[in-house]
């Protein structure tokens, strides 16, 4: 205060530091912001090229391997996935066959088993008709997840685990099963997607072509 009361010079330096902070911590936000929305339309036109790719590749008639060779084609890398699978159910044989079975860069062959074990993952999607995601490794074992031969040769298990039933009904007609080694890889909005990707295949599967044998 100045010996008559006026402000001290200093004052007006101060308060034009604090105004340029604020506009800088402003013009942080916003960039921010912009930078947030640049990543969501990536992520929009990412899904949206996943689907138009789906509806091009997949068409009925194909068998379900041919069906889900072409999902994984168009999904895998995009997804950033370790291993996919498509696996269709006989429920009046009781068993659980995998027609397509991607994992350690190639497709493997993968034995069937009985669905009234319900030793799996698998089977948990069928059993109750609903997607089931497992975000963690640990919450995979905990869960019931079966490690595959490669997985226990490997020591290289994946993380993520999202797995959709085809078909409606009491008795799906099988899963299809996405899986990255990434902690926590499929936001909500991936998910969609890829349940998008499941109903467009089942839409594609006559019921006559889910009883053929791979």
């Amino acid at each position: 205060m100045g010996l008559f009361g006026g402000k001290s010079r200093n004052q007006a330096p101060i308060g034009r530091d604090e105004r340029l902070a604020q506009v800088e911590e402003e013009n942080r936000a916003l960039k921010s912001r912009l930078e947030e929305t640049r990543e969501l339309v990536r992520h929009l036109d990412e899904d949206r090229d996943l689907l138009l790719g789906a509806v091009e590749r997949l068409r009925p008639g194909q068998s379900p391997r041919e069906l889900g060779q072409a999902l994984m084609e168009v999904c895998f890398k995009p997804l950033g996935l370790a291993c996919f699978y498509v696996a269709l159910a006989d429920w009046d044989r009781d068993q659980l066959e995998f027609v397509l079975y991607h994992e350690g860069g190639r497709v493997r062959q993968h034995p069937s088993r009985r669905l009234s074990d319900r030793a799996g993952l698998s089977e948990r999607v069928l059993s109750s008709r609903r997607a089931i995601y497992i975000r963690t490794m640990e919450e995979g074992q905990a869960s019931g997840s079966l490690l595959t031969a490669a997985e226990q040769a490997t020591g290289l298990i994946p993380h993520s685990w999202y797995g959709v039933p085809l078909g409606l009904g009491v008795r799906p007609t099988g899963l299809v099963s996405f899986q990255s080694f990434q902690t926590d890889a499929f936001s909500e909005s991936r998910r969609r997607v890829m349940d998008a990707l499941a109903a467009l295949m089942s839409a594609c599967m006559s019921p006559q072509e889910t009883l053929q044998r791979p």
